[in-house]
């Protein structure tokens, strides 16, 4: 099992490299892309149409805020169950601090990527979403194992 959880660990490692390795073009199309899809399914519902660039304008921002939010939530998870089959002390601040750093080295990984940049704002989001995967993995263990 460890060697597995290690390898989930460094493989969702890689998939948030591989998306912080996208120039910033590239990046862009891809998410929106995802948004412009989602929206037009969501209209077929609400029978109301809007413009590409009125969905953009008004969701680029905030969904690619809770990408980073949801990636890191899911690594901070991950770390935090390898760290525990690994009998690591203070798992959560290790699985913590982990994920800082990896986020902190993204950031500044991105500043070498074309029309990329370094952003103290998503390294913020990014440890939230990493507090919240490791805090509420902890709660749910802890009540599992008071109700055994």
């Amino acid at each position: 099992m460890k060697i597995l959880k290690t390898l989930m660990v460094l493989i969702w490692m890689s998939v948030i490299f591989t998306f912080s390795n996208q120039p910033s073009k590239e990046s862009s199309n891809l998410s929106d892309s995802l948004i412009l899809k989602t929206v037009r399914i969501i209209e077929k519902f609400n029978h109301k149409q809007y413009s590409d660039e009125e969905i953009l304008k008004k969701f680029v921002k905030p969904v690619r805020k809770m990408a980073h939010f949801t990636i890191y939530l899911v690594l901070g998870i991950l770390v935090f169950l390898m760290l525990k089959e690994y009998n690591i002390k203070d798992t959560i601040i290790v699985s913590l601090l982990i994920c800082i750093i990896y986020a902190l080295t993204d950031e500044i990984h991105q500043l070498f990527i074309v029309g990329r940049s370094g952003n103290l704002i998503d390294c913020l989001i990014d440890t939230l979403g990493s507090i919240i995967g490791i805090l509420v993995l902890n709660i749910k263990r802890r009540y599992k194992n008071e109700k055994n």
